[in-house]
């Protein structure tokens, strides 16, 4: 067993424009890197960046940590900002991110370590 500390100014932030999943100005942050148990990842969109509609096969929490975001299914979306958060089942087809809310928007995401991602 071990506690391993990264410290804020540590660990590689990554560019994920242009991947499936996203639309827009997004970079990624791994915080569990080497768990086979959780995936906790810190995720920035610029104004009008979000994800593509999709779904994982675990569920999902996000919280936001800074500005002004979105979070939608099929059916609703729902504004949210720092400190809310959002809890998605397992095969829910979603999407989140900063969208048409003017401001960018920074969450954690944190899901289970085998799950996987469909983008739809």
């Amino acid at each position: 067993m071990s506690v391993r500390v990264t410290r804020s100014h540590e660990g590689e932030t990554v560019d994920r424009t242009g991947q499936a999943m996203f639309q827009g100005e997004v970079r990624g942050r791994d915080l569990a890197a080497g768990s086979t148990d959780i995936t906790a990842s810190i995720v920035q969109f610029a104004p009008g960046a979000r994800t593509n509609m999709h779904r994982h096969t675990s569920d999902q929490m996000l919280l936001v940590l800074s500005g002004i975001g979105k979070v939608g299914d099929a059916e609703h979306e729902h504004v949210i900002g720092t400190g809310d958060s959002a809890f998605i089942e397992a095969g829910t087809d979603h999407w989140h991110g900063a969208g048409d809310t003017g401001s960018p928007m920074s969450h954690l995401s944190v899901m289970r370590g085998d799950s996987q991602s469909t983008v739809l």
